[in-house]
């Protein structure tokens, strides 16, 4: 048998139309990590309070004997601080997670338990509760591009996030089932996946089981991306552009248009890769220099300059780490 006790929300690659423009203020994260390192303290003062059954003195020294090797954790170092996004995974639109994160305290449990974590080993934590109109551009995204994008994905770009991480929990017969999943923001490519199963033997609460459960995962799954997060970020600063040509271009105007984004602008960036590039539509992907540009109004300014004199370049919406414009 088995009983969903949270969702996992969708990993946006949408901005949060909380981020707006790139030229606004920076979001501060303070407040949500803080607020992530009290609910942790205070379930560990929960956990350690909850009575025990009692067991004989035999069990217990069986208990303290070593469960296994204990995980070897990356020490890999970050050229610039990751920033991370997580969410409980559901389908619908991002603002259900927001919900479930509201009303289902284990839920609430389990993303304060990794936010927790991530903080503490060195990550930057973007808070879910407060992006308040991802769908609005998860929307545009859609419209523009035409794609049927993961709301995840849509998410993470918009509030600047390196990385998406989902959850979700179930209980399988007597058991507590933990799953996660890290992808990166601007490609949604899945960078691994973590499943914890925990029994309940009845000496725990249930939210003290899933904070146990999912203080194993998250270590575990961090371990396996963290070297690739480290390497990812030595290429530089990346930021999602997708372009649609709107204009009544001529085969050989729009070939030319084509010619110098392949080209000129990719000089200009340390790496540009091409997700896809149709006629009218290209998906970029840019790694940038952060000392060259600070955000991704400086990056947008590239493509406007370089195609001045053959078309005009119009913004539909820059967020963090999503840039969307047309080419008219």
């Amino acid at each position: 048998m088995k009983k969903r006790i949270f969702g996992l929300a969708v990993v946006s690659v949408g901005v949060c139309l909380l981020a707006g423009c790139a030229s606004a203020p920076p979001q501060d994260n303070e407040p949500a990590r803080t607020r992530a390192r009290q609910g942790y303290a205070d379930l560990n003062q929960e956990v350690a309070s909850y009575p025990k059954s009692s067991a004989s003195a035999e069990t217990a020294v069986a208990q303290e004997q070593p469960q296994g090797p204990s995980i070897q954790v990356s020490n890999a170092t970050f050229k610039t601080t990751p920033t991370v996004l997580v969410s409980p995974a559901i389908s619908g639109k991002m603002a259900g997670s927001i919900d479930v994160i509201r009303r289902n305290p284990l839920a609430k449990t389990a993303m304060e338990v990794i936010n927790a974590y991530l903080t503490n080993r060195g990550y930057t934590v973007v808070s879910l509760e407060s992006q308040a109109q991802l769908d609005e551009v998860v929307q545009l995204q859609n419209d523009i591009a035409g794609n049927d994008e993961d709301l995840s994905y849509v998410a993470g770009l918009s509030v600047g996030a390196d990385i998406n991480i989902t959850y979700a929990g179930s209980i399988q017969e007597n058991d507590i089932v933990i799953d996660l999943n890290a992808s990166e923001a601007s490609t949604a490519n899945l960078l691994a996946s973590e499943s914890v199963r925990m029994p309940n033997d009845g000496e725990d609460s249930q939210r003290a089981l899933v904070q146990k459960a999912m203080e194993k995962a998250i270590e575990s799954l961090e371990n396996k991306v963290r070297d690739r997060i480290a390497a990812e970020l030595e290429k530089g600063v990346q930021y999602k552009v997708v372009a649609h040509l709107t204009g009544e271009f001529t085969d050989d105007q729009a070939e030319e248009i084509s010619n110098i984004v392949s080209l000129q602008v990719r000089k200009k960036f340390n790496k540009m890769q091409v997700i896809s590039m149709s006629r009218n539509t290209y998906d970029l992907m840019v790694y940038v220099d952060p000392d060259k540009y600070e955000d991704a109004q400086m990056v947008y300014g590239e493509f406007v300059e370089s195609l001045s004199g053959l078309a005009k370049v119009r913004k539909q919406n820059i967020t963090k780490k999503l840039i969307i414009m047309e080419i008219q």
